[in-house]
């Protein structure tokens, strides 16, 4: 009986791998692995005679670290694409729409501009960065110098987002 309660959510699982594997085989390949590192766990406790209690948490600690990875792989994108990538293509198509000549100028010009914003931005962080690590080791109140610098993250993150709702894909 509770094998037939289950059949549908089994058949789900066979749909969602079946698609996966179609889209992501990496991702299929780490599900297999994980399972073969979560068997060789159970089977390797056992001989070892391994407290159930660790044998488990590190089962569920092997798929969460193989997935992980993966995740990090598959959104890993250079910063570019990441950081206001949406509005420098934005620029790069609109400011040299109807232009016959000098088009690649203005697209060095317009990624210039994207990179050097990078860049400042980049150094704000590092900097900020530095100037809360001193605090920590002066052991002085870092919260409130590092609330500046994360303000400003949070803003420039939001900007990004909205800057990709507004131009579209």
């Amino acid at each position: 009986m509770t094998f037939l309660e289950s059949v549908p959510f089994l058949l789900a699982c066979t749909v969602f791998l079946s698609v996966i594997s179609l889209h992501s085989p990496v991702l299929l390949f780490c599900l297999l692995i994980g399972s073969l590192i979560v068997i060789s766990i159970q089977q390797i406790g056992q001989l070892v005679n391994l407290p159930n209690r660790w044998r488990i948490a590190l089962q569920i600690l092997a798929p969460i670290v193989i997935l992980s990875l993966f995740w990090l792989d598959y959104l890993a994108a250079p910063a570019q694409a990441q950081f206001f990538g949406k509005a420098e293509r934005f620029f790069k198509t609109n400011l040299t729409q109807g232009a016959n000549t000098n088009t690649a100028g203005t697209e060095t010009a317009v990624s210039l501009i994207f990179n050097v914003l990078r860049g400042i931005y980049l150094l704000y962080i590092a900097v900020s960065l530095i100037g809360v690590i001193n605090a920590v080791r002066k052991d002085e109140d870092w919260q409130s110098i590092a609330r500046t610098p994360l303000l400003v993250v949070l803003a420039v993150t939001i900007a990004d987002v909205m800057t990709g709702f507004v131009i579209g894909n």
